[in-house]
């Protein structure tokens, strides 16, 4: 796989080189005098109306609801006749594939959302932001640190955060109150001890952990002493060494074949986990802030008594953040869509999108002046403060080639271990040490 994807990546960078060739000389600003447009410089002011494509990753619920609005409010209030096409294309993983392929065929959109990954900004494909920005007067320091990791590449300003999460227990206060508990577990081994009872008390499973392994299983991880899923330079994973990946495994596969802990389904099982606890049969589960909305009110309209907290970890609260970024695609792209592609991205960065964002979905605010205009919501949300109070907790890893690879191997692993049982947790950490090879150069 990893030789086929750096086969894919090369094959990009030589059509995009031939098809960008040498840039033009950049266009003048809307409002300059046509007799000192000859003598301008730096990036290009939008000067006739334009379209420009964008591709997402917010396809459903809350989430789609949001894209739609916000992007028909940029096209109806944008100064420049720009006509943003939205489409979603499913997953992170999905965006950057299809954004691979289109580049090679000289289709590819203006704007995308891209996961938090150097993959693009490696090939090369992503535009520089930071002239815009300084030329914009916008203030880079007010982004919280925890979502600055991913944003600049060799110096460039290659990402904006846009979706900005963290894990959170969403959890039915009913059934925990029915096992004896008023408040949410403070730790994993109190979640566990607590998802236990509330099966042997109720009949219903306590607790579903879903296979996300950068997210809630890398979060686990590390609590119990691991860098991570795999370490830090990408060379290796001393998490299959230091016992923290057997640590991890067993306890879940223990939960599953006990019958306490619900196994995650083959397909549609986010979807599926959520309907559990509509339904009232299943009690709780980690999942990103980012579905706040949708599933805290879709279980408030099924008669759920829902509650919200923190990530439980081993031997506390953690957890890591995820999401996406948005990013601009030089490749095939001319400047005049570069410079649409701009505005568009500079209007969903703004502190007062971020917020509106935010509420609308439960993604996080990344800016300090969008977090003080969400200042009386969150007095007035418990959930929303919950997850933000998470998220400040949290710390944002992002990926790269060998992680994306590595991913791929322990989410097979954990499907063997977990979803039909065919190995044991020893097993499954036999099975990843077999393949660090493929994956990692030593």
């Amino acid at each position: 796989m990893k030789r086929t994807l750096a086969v894919l990546l090369c094959i990009c960078m030589c059509l995009v080189t031939a098809a960008c060739g040498g840039k033009s000389a950049p266009a003048p600003e809307a409002s300059a005098p046509a007799e000192a447009t000859e003598q301008m410089s730096g990036p290009a002011y939008v000067t006739e109306p334009i379209s420009i494509d964008f591709w997402h990753t917010m396809g459903s619920g809350a989430l789609a609801e949001y894209m739609d609005d916000a992007v028909s409010r940029f096209n109806a209030e944008n100064e420049y006749g720009i006509t943003v096409n939205a489409t979603f294309m499913g997953s992170y993983g999905d965006v950057r594939n299809q954004v691979i392929t289109s580049i090679g065929a000289k289709e590819n959109p203006q704007v995308i959302i891209n996961g938090m990954s150097d993959i693009l900004a490696k090939v090369g494909v992503l535009q520089d932001m930071a002239p815009y920005a300084e030329r914009d007067g916008i203030d880079m320091s007010q982004y919280q640190e925890g979502a600055k990791s991913s944003m600049y590449n060799d110096g460039m300003l290659t990402n904006m955060p846009i979706q900005r999460s963290c894990i959170v227990l969403y959890y039915n206060k009913d059934l925990f109150s029915a096992a004896g508990y008023d408040e949410a577990p403070a730790t994993y081994e109190e979640l566990m001890e607590a998802a236990q009872k509330i099966t042997q008390t109720t009949g219903k499973y306590g607790f579903e952990l879903m296979i996300d392994p950068a997210f809630y299983q890398e979060a686990l991880l590390i609590s119990l002493g691991a860098e991570g899923i795999c370490d830090a330079d990408a060379k290796g994973a001393g998490c299959l060494d230091d016992g923290s990946m057997l640590r991890m495994l067993e306890d879940w596969r223990a939960g599953v074949d006990a019958g306490w802990m619900l196994a995650p389904s083959v397909s549609s099982s986010h979807n599926n986990m959520y309907q559990e606890l509509y339904g009232g049969n299943l009690a709780s589960f980690f999942a990103s802030s980012a579905v706040l909305e949708t599933v805290t009110s879709y279980a408030q309209e099924s008669g759920i008594n829902v509650g919200v907290a923190p990530m439980p970890v081993y031997g506390g609260i953690g957890g890591v953040g995820g999401g996406g970024d948005i990013s601009i695609i030089s490749a095939n792209n001319s400047e005049q869509q570069i410079a649409a592609a701009w505005e568009f991205v500079k209007f969903m960065m703004s502190d007062e999108e971020i917020a509106t964002r935010s509420m609308a979905t439960g993604y996080m605010p990344v800016t300090e002046g969008s977090a003080e205009l969400m200042k009386d919501f969150f007095a007035e949300n418990e959930f929303f403060a919950e997850a933000y109070d998470a998220r400040l907790k949290s710390v944002d890893y992002p990926s790269n080639l060998e992680k994306s690879e590595w991913i791929t191997q322990l989410t097979t692993a954990f499907s063997y271990v977990i979803q039909d049982r065919s190995m044991s947790a020893e097993e499954g950490v036999d099975y990843l040490k077999s393949m660090m090879s493929t994956v990692f150069l030593g």
